[in-house]
């Protein structure tokens, strides 16, 4: 096996910090091999806010629930970024220039943010990997996307930036090694040509395979654990607050729909 995929196997999420900082060549390594993503078009829709001011971390901290922000070494938050181009257009008189010529002239939608999305996720990731690669743990954090009113404020977030991820690295402490969490089947996720759709009893064994032990215990309890994940995921108290936040982010996107 490569060296590149001994990295990737052996990956997981990093929830406790060394009390080690990350030295800023190091912290720069991890954005270059971020930027050096795959992008639509070379466009680069992405940019990386480093949150570095302890109180703005502690923030994050509480807004998205997970206390180890606060201690995270490096943070960085993730944009989906048309802002950039759309001030640039607006610079060079595009809108004018266009509406003068009898064109039409758009603000970016939701094409455009998904497409915009994909690159800041691919950087990501990127990013990831690289720190992997330095001895640097990493967890995804994708509670940024709730409360969207504070993260604008507290990023200064301009209306088409849309903060899709947060990330912390760290040095994990001494003689600390992450749990590892197991995937499902291939066969589950690896189609061939078309779609394939699961009946009932193969997504409860799907799902039951991840963690038999806690699958067993709560049929004993009389819940499954699909009625878990669904309460977990989508059906909870925090997914509905992301559910509201992600509506307020998207009004930008949606307004001349």
């Amino acid at each position: 096996m490569s060296e590149t995929l001994q990295l990737i196997e052996g990956r997981r999420s990093l929830r406790r910090y060394a009390d080690r900082p990350i030295a800023p060549d190091q912290a720069d390594l991890i954005i270059h091999a971020a930027m050096r993503a795959p992008t639509a078009g070379n466009m680069m829709l992405y940019s990386i806010i480093e949150v570095d001011q302890p109180a703005s971390k502690r923030r994050l901290a509480e807004t998205c629930g997970h206390s180890f922000i606060a201690d995270a070494p490096l943070v960085f938050v993730f944009l989906a970024d048309l802002q950039r181009w759309v001030d640039l257009f607006d610079s060079n008189a595009v809108p004018t220039k266009l509406r003068e010529a009898g064109e039409e002239y758009t603000m970016p939608d939701l094409s455009k943010l998904l497409m915009a999305c994909c690159d800041a996720l691919v950087a990501a990731q990127n990013s990831v990997i690289a720190a992997e690669s330095l001895g640097i743990g990493s967890c995804y954090i994708g509670d940024i996307l709730g409360n969207a009113e504070e993260h604008r404020s507290l990023l200064d977030l301009p209306p088409f930036a849309f903060p899709i991820a947060l990330l912390c690295y760290g040095y994990p402490p001494d003689g600390f090694e992450p749990p590892r969490s197991e995937r499902f089947e291939a066969r589950f996720i690896r189609h061939r040509n078309q779609y394939q759709r699961f009946s009932g009893d193969e997504l409860t064994e799907m799902l039951s395979e991840i963690d038999a032990k806690l699958s067993t215990l709560l049929e004993q309890k009389g819940i499954t654990l699909a009625e878990m994940t669904y309460r977990g995921f989508i059906g909870g108290k925090s997914s509905r607050e992301q559910r509201r936040s992600v509506q307020a982010l998207l009004e930008p996107w949606v307004a001349d729909q």
